[in-house]
């Protein structure tokens, strides 16, 4: 929760809570440099889905790869699970830069985006959800 609290402009008040139940209830991976902590993925499985449901890495550890490494170790997770889709729900406001970056990441790491709701109920904002099958 640390790596979130630091990380406001992506993880509100509202989503910080959520994430607290979040982490407890569904399948949750660090990942560390050198003994720390420096980022985390919140997974959650369905018959024939999983669903990152949170995922971040610490600002002073961004853009050196940690996030691509983290995301492939999920996949390879994913994969042994017998799960063939990954999904994620990201923030759809095409003017949010921090956003901005967070679909750019996905994208680059073979994410499509499947569907647009522009006022998701759960947010109140834009979503995106992102879409990667797994052969």
């Amino acid at each position: 929760m640390e790596i979130a609290h630091d990380l406001r402009e992506w993880f509100n008040e509202q989503g910080l809570r959520k994430m607290v139940v979040d982490i407890r209830e569904y399948e949750t991976y660090g990942a560390y440099l050198n003994g720390e902590l420096v980022g985390f993925a919140v997974l959650r499985f369905e018959h024939d889905f999983a669903e990152i449901m949170w995922m971040a890495v610490k600002r002073k550890y961004q853009g050196i790869g940690i996030g691509t490494k983290l995301l492939n170790f999920i996949e390879e997770v994913v994969k042994d699970h017998g799960t063939k889709l990954i999904i994620v729900k990201t923030s759809g406001d095409p003017d949010y830069k921090p956003y901005v970056r967070t679909r750019m990441f996905y994208e680059k790491h073979g994410f499509t985006p499947l569907l647009y709701v522009d006022s998701y109920p759960e947010w109140e904002e834009p979503m995106i959800l992102y879409v990667k099958p797994l052969c």
